[in-house]
């Protein structure tokens, strides 16, 4: 099961940055309790579990501090979780860790994801992230901040030097990636799913961000 590698063999796959990076909290939990299973199947050993989760912490809090969030925010998460690591001496106790440290990270980055100075700044990327899934006007997300939208527009450009509303679209698009490689949705349930008007409005979104459609994309990079 751990070919050449003595440890959990996820720590070597881009996919959970890539899920990290579109804060995929469903994709990461199914992940880590398909992991679990067999885990419990090849009955594996606590040392190597806790190790892994060692790994596993480090590589959280680099992925967040990926995101821009600054390492004083991240200490006492990760040391809350460095220290409870070697007290817990049964792999179920180790797999219940695991999955509250993921939810812990994710939560963290959902509610503080690209950390900024402005208050307003950080709510806009929250509900941008929290409604990726929902077609949304920077009417409509003004309006749901109480503010206006030249102001939202304005204060959002200058503190992350794109557009609002082309920040939304990127996200989307990194979302729409990761479910190209790892699902067999179709061109147009992923389009509706992520907000797009239609399998047109989708497909032309992500060739300008991405220099080729979303159908050249799964087939170039999906092994």
């Amino acid at each position: 099961m751990y070919e050449s590698f003595i440890s959990d063999l996820n720590i070597f796959s881009n996919e959970f940055s890539s899920f990290i990076d579109t804060s995929n909290r469903p994709a990461i939990l199914h992940k880590i309790k398909q992991k679990h299973i067999g885990e419990l199947e090849d009955d594996l050993n606590i040392e190597d579990k806790k190790i892994d989760l060692y790994i596993w912490n480090a590589i959280f809090s680099k992925e967040i501090i990926r995101h821009g969030i600054s390492k004083k925010y991240l200490h006492t998460l990760y040391n809350k979780y460095y220290v409870k690591i070697p007290t817990l001496n049964d792999l179920k106790s180790l797999q219940e860790l695991e999955v509250e440290m993921a939810e812990a990270y994710l939560e963290f980055l959902i509610s503080d994801v690209e950390v900024k100075d402005n208050f307003i700044v950080n709510k806009l990327l929250q509900h941008l992230h929290m409604n990726i899934e929902s077609f949304m006007s920077l009417e409509k997300i003004s309006e749901h901040l109480g503010i206006t939208p030249e102001y939202a527009s304005t204060c959002f450009k200058k503190h992350m030097g794109i557009s609002l509303m082309k920040y939304s679209k990127k996200i989307k698009i990194d979302r729409a990636k990761v479910l190209l490689l790892t699902t067999n949705k179709s061109m147009l349930d992923i389009a509706l799913s992520l907000g797009f008007y239609d399998q047109s409005h989708f497909s032309k979104t992500f060739k300008s961000f991405e220099g080729m459609s979303p159908s050249e994309f799964r087939n170039t990079h999906y092994n």
